[in-house]
Formats: C-alpha cells, structure tokens, sequence
C-alpha cells in the first residue's frame, strides 16, 4: 500500500506538470493531439494502456504504467508534420509558446507550495537537530561537539531539523570551514569546523550523527529483551551490570543523552560473556527494573555468530582528548593508566582497559575518589569515580596505541641505542599515537623516550639525539597481541589465561600483533592451541575450544524527533520559505557535482525516489506530502534548465528565435536533442544503478 501511494503521488506531479502545458495550450489555441498520463509501451502491437478515449480534437490516454506522461501538440517538435494552420504550435506568437513551455514548470512550483502548505498543516515528523555522536577524532568532535548540542544554524542560517542542517553542511563544500551555531547548557556557541571528504558517502562531513531519544522503538522477537518483557515504547532510564563471579556492579549510565546510555549499554554487554545486565525502564507512569541474563543461549551462534574464546586487547592509553573539555585540564596525550586506587578503602587495583567496568570495580555504585596511575613515572592523576565515568568515550577516548618497535634503522639503532621490542613513548615531545610507521627525520638535540621492558621493574628511558646532523629513525611499530580482559564466563576465563600476558603462537603459527590472534581465531577450527608469554608465570600454554559467547539483546532505538505543526497561515510562511530554500539548493547542488564537492553517487533515480516515497509514507501523511512537495519543487526548477528537450531547452532555442528573428535551424535543433537525450538516457542508467546499489 505504502509502495502505491509513492507511486501514484509521483505520478500526480507529473500529470501536473503535463496538465500545466495542456491548460496553457488550450488557452493560446494551440491543437492538442494528444494529452497522456503515465507510459503506454506497444507490448506485440498492444498498446498497453488502461483506457483511451477521445474528446473533441484530443485523445485522453491513461498508460499501464503510473509514471510519465506527455501533451503532444500539433508542430511542436521540429520534423512533424507541419502547415500554416494558426492552431499549430510553431505558428504561436513567440510570448504564446513561452507561456506552454513555462506552464509545466510553473504547475509545479505552484503545486510543491500547496503540498509543503498541507504537509506542515497535517504535521511533519522531523529529526531534531541535536547531536547523538560527534566521532571520535573527526571534524566535530575536534573541534569540541558534544553529544545532546542542540544545532540551531549553519553558516548564520538557522534551521530547525536535521535534514536542513546536514544538506546545508553536504552543499557548503570543503574549501572552507562550516560555522555551527550551538545550543548548549542555555549557552549559545559557533564553532567553526573543517569538514574532511567522505570517500564512502562520496560529500563532505563533519563526523555527526542525529540524536536517538530514550524510547525503545522495536523489540525483536525471541531475543533476550523480549523474554524480560520489554516493550516498544518502553523508555531506557539506566543501564548497569553485575557479574557475580568478579563481584562487580558497575555503573553504566544516568542521567546522559540516550545516544551515550545506548552506547554505554553495548560497551557494557560486550565487556563480559556472563552476569546479568540491569535496565531501568520507564513504562508510561510506572518504574520498572528488567534483568537480562547475559548466557548466551544454545542457538547464539546461529543467530548472531558470536563465537570466539573471549578476549580483548589491552586498552589503557589515552589516545584523544576533546578540545576545550574538562578532561583536557587533567589528562595529556600518550599518557597510559597502569593502576586504580580507591582512595576511601585504599584498595588498589591493575589497569589492563580503562573502561566503565574497571571504574566500576574500583569504585563500586558510589561517586568516590580515584588515584589513576601512570606507567613507568611516579605520577598521579586525582579524579572522581562519577567524573571519569562521564568522561569516558568522549571526552576522553582511551584505547590502544601500536609503539613496540618491530623495525629500526640501522643509524638510530647504532647511536639511540633503543632495542627491539622497546616501546616509544615521545619523539621530540609529542606523544606517540596510533601510528605503524614512523618514517621522519629527527633533528639534532631532539629527545625519544622510551620504556624497556625487558627488565624488572620497567624502566622509562630518554635519550638524545647527538650530534649536529638529523638521523633517521625508520621506526615499524607495532602492538603485541596483549590480553587486556577474559570475558567472564569464556573460555578463555576458564582457561585462567593471564590478563597482561602475550600471545606468542596459535596452532603452532607465530603471533606477532592482535591482529593476528583476531584473524586465527575467526578460523573454523573446533580448539586452538595457544602459547603466551607472562612476566610473573613465563610461558604457558593452553587448549581452547571457542564457542557463542553472546546474544544480541534485541532493542532498537527511536530517533529524536518531533512533530512540526503548524496553522494554516504559519504553513503559509514555512511553505513559501521551504519552496524557495529547496529550489536554490538545486543550484547548490549542480554547482557541488560539477566543482566534486558532492559526488554524483548521491543522486537518486526513479527507483530511489519510489523507494524513498514507501519509506516516508510509512513515518505519516505529512512526511509524503512534504516528500511530493520537493519533488514537485525540483522537477519545476529542473525543467527550466537550459538543457536541451528539458522545457528550459526549448525556452532557450526560442529565446534565440526572438533574437535572430526566425527559428534555429530543424537539423541543428535535432541534432542538439538527440545528443541531449543520449545524455539523459545515461545519466538515468546511472542514477538508476546507485538506487539498484542502495537497495542491494
């Protein structure tokens, strides 16, 4: 149904188009021989058509297929059949046969006013303009977007929705750096950004995504979710996790933007393969507390293909801090967190990932102090419990950095003296980051520190470089294949793998990075033999079948969205705004295609359209007339292009009939269209496989 409401509301704004030159036709007094709505291809000399008839001078004609249609007039098209007859189209003064050719157009602009006015007068569901991730190191989020921002304009113009806000940034290119105004704590703030090229999505973008709300929009069936008796509509209040066998409950998140308590919630459930998962629900007026047991069920590995043995790689360094944020005053690039003391019971506890269950082992339910301690110096970091939590993965991102030297250049080794296997700590001052290969010059009375490892305790070394000429350092860094964390109720927890310890070999094949114990696993063996390396027990050496290690847990999120509803002389104002914003994008649009701003994979066909027209019906009546009020938008701008066989095509030619003072001549107007129409014809090919791609 859905599919046939797009269809046919297409197919209206055609037959508007097309009824725009019949009216206009009519009234000059030009023939009209035939006046089409929708295809009709000959099928073995069988006009495929619904019905046919004629009225007057003119066959009414209704095509098999809703989309298309055309007004074929008496001398219109260089090469038919013509004479002096005054109804004949060529014969029309030139201000006549302007009025046809415009009359389309026309109908549709006029038309894409009233739907925009009915689609704001039923009630458009938009996305609200508020921010939901700032990636990690992107544009955004380096330039100190946060998540819950509230964007009120782009570039000084202000916008309401989401949609605008990110067709505003797509069209602004990246030549130069996008100005968002924001919205946060009832403080307003513009920051510029610098936008980076998007390969895959083929436009630049700022690294944002738009805000989800609290409010559980589908529950899948059998999951784990529904088995608790969560429901759509159900509000997600709070998120914690207990795993009995560690005795931890760590706080996953309180009062934070749902996008940070859904992220919260997979980093939780991904941090153990047993426990129980805890989830404060709100359900209309009543408060509720669901409990998920997080074993996997006997059917997880054919549902979601979760199998493994139950590590993660150690995560501990601090490799990205948000500009201007509170972290920054506390934290500093590089620095790596070796330990946890909880300064009300002084217990302390090893660091091998900082993340929210450590926390949550060091400090329990409780907003209590915290000693961080930093690797290989007597350095602390003083903070509390409910701040780092906060904090943690955006402020403050943590995680792993590849600085074990695999490769140094012969020079370096000579006069540096640092080892294989040592790790790289600062080169001239800036902390190292996640860098494989570090091919530079380092000039003279630069400093490297590093940490050697191969004694005990680890000791943080510097040296300088001597002399007056630069070396080369020739640096293959790389990151062991570390054991951060055994997930709790794997295999690799049963097996007490160490956490710290290195994994050396799988199935008799040397691991020499994480990657290479991720990659060996996925394998289908039925167990592995795994060989590490440990400070405290030396080599160990194990047997490890792996095996489901969880379930998805079976919610998706509603967007933050509103209702956009207006009265009818409110839609007025906002129709004729939005009729006049969408048509310049138009040439915003052309103009980003041609400089490469925008790639042309963006572009969407009829299949696309259709596509999109289903989707939006579904959201509601508003959304589909908003959807038909810019396509009817486009198709009126669009038409008035000078490209030849568009109707701005035709205005042009007659424009230079005005100006010569007779028609260009037939064989160069065919020759020009039949160009034109291989063009259209390839350009349709092409927009018609990117949706054929998208819908794949």
């Amino acid at each position: 149904m859905n599919l046939l409401l797009a269809i046919l509301g297409i197919g209206f704004l055609i037959f508007v188009h097309e009824l725009g030159h019949f009216l206009a036709a009519k009234f000059v007094g030009v023939r009209v021989h035939t006046f089409a709505v929708g295809f009709q291809p000959t099928i073995f000399g069988w006009k495929a058509r619904l019905c046919a008839f004629t009225y007057g001078e003119t066959e009414y004609v209704i095509g098999l297929v809703p989309l298309g249609g055309y007004v074929q007039m008496a001398g219109e098209e260089p090469g038919d059949d013509r004479s002096e007859a005054e109804n004949e189209f060529h014969n029309k003064p030139i201000p006549g046969r302007l009025l046809i050719l415009v009359a389309g157009a026309a109908m549709n602009l006029i038309f894409g006013l009233l739907l925009f006015i009915a689609a704001y007068t039923a009630g458009v569901k938009q996305v609200a303009p508020v921010v939901g991730t700032a990636v990690a190191g992107g544009p955004a989020w380096s330039a100190g977007v946060r998540s819950g921002d509230l964007i009120t304009a782009v570039n000084g113009e202000e916008w309401s929705d989401y949609s605008n806000v990110a067709t505003a940034i797509a069209l602004s290119g990246g030549s130069q750096a996008v100005t968002l105004t924001l919205l946060r704590d009832d403080r307003s703030l513009d920051i510029p950004i610098e936008p980076m090229w998007d390969p895959v999505a083929g436009r630049y973008r700022i690294g944002i995504s738009p805000a989800i709300s609290d409010r559980i929009a589908s529950v899948q069936e059998g999951s784990p979710a529904q088995r608790v008796g969560l429901q759509e509509g159900d509000r997600l209040r709070g998120i914690r996790i207990s795993i009995p066998s560690e005795e931890i409950i760590a706080v996953g998140a309180r009062d934070i933007t749902a996008d940070r308590m859904l992220q919260t919630l997979w980093d939780l459930r991904n941090s153990t393969a047993s426990g129980k998962l805890i989830l404060d629900i709100q359900r209309d007026e009543q408060s509720l507390v669901m409990t998920l047991d997080l074993t996997p069920s006997s059917t997880a590995s054919e549902t979601s293909g979760a199998r493994g043995i139950g590590v993660l790689p150690r995560s501990r360094s601090v490799v990205a801090i948000q500009k201007d944020s509170a972290a920054a005053s506390v934290f500093k690039m590089g620095q790596e967190i070796v330990s946890i003391e909880n300064t009300g019971s002084g217990k302390k506890y090893p660091v091998e990932i900082l993340d929210l269950l450590t926390i949550g082992q060091a400090a329990g339910d409780a907003d209590v102090e915290l000693l961080l301690g930093l690797r290989s110096s007597q350095e602390q970091i003083r903070v509390g419990s409910e701040q780092l939590r906060s904090w943690i993965g955006e402020d403050l991102i943590i995680g792993s950095v590849k600085r074990t030297v695999v490769q140094i250049s012969d020079e370096a080794a000579d006069q540096l003296s640092i080892p294989i296997g040592a790790e790289i700590v600062s080169i001239a001052g800036v902390p190292l980051g996640a860098e494989d290969y570090i091919d530079v010059e380092i000039a003279a009375g630069s400093r490297i520190e590093w940490i050697d490892s191969s004694i005990s305790p680890e000791r943080l070394k510097s040296v300088e470089v001597a002399g007056s000429n630069p070396i080369q350092l020739g640096l293959v860094l790389g990151s062991p294949a570390r054991i951060g964390r055994t997930l709790a109720g794997s295999p690799a927890a049963e097996s007490d793998l160490p956490e710290g310890s290195v994994v050396t070999s799988i199935n008799g094949i040397q691991v020499e990075k994480w990657d290479d114990l991720v990659g060996a696993v996925r394998s289908d063996d039925e167990s592995y033999n795994i060989v590490l390396s440990s400070a405290d027990s030396g080599t160990i050496e194990a047997q490890i079948a792996p095996r489901a290690l969880m379930d998805p847990i079976g919610i998706a999120m509603s967007v933050h969205q509103f209702n956009e509803q207006h009265s009818v002389s409110e839609a007025m104002i906002q129709g004729y705004r939005q009729s006049w914003i969408w048509g310049g994008r138009i040439f915003l649009t052309l103009k980003a295609l041609f400089s490469g701003d925008v790639h042309g994979k963006n572009l969407n066909g009829p299949v696309g359209i259709i596509d999109m027209g289903r989707k939006v019906s579904q959201v509601g009546l508003g959304n589909l007339l908003f959807l038909l009020a810019l396509i009817s938008i486009n198709l009126g701008v669009f038409n008035l292009l000078p490209f030849p066989i568009l109707d701005g095509g035709h205005i042009f030619f007659l424009l230079i009939e005005a100006v010569r003072g007779q028609p260009v001549p037939e064989k160069i107007q065919q020759s020009v269209h039949m160009v034109a129409f291989l063009m259209l014809i390839s350009l349709a090919l092409f927009v018609t496989y990117n949706d054929l791609l998208r819908l794949w």
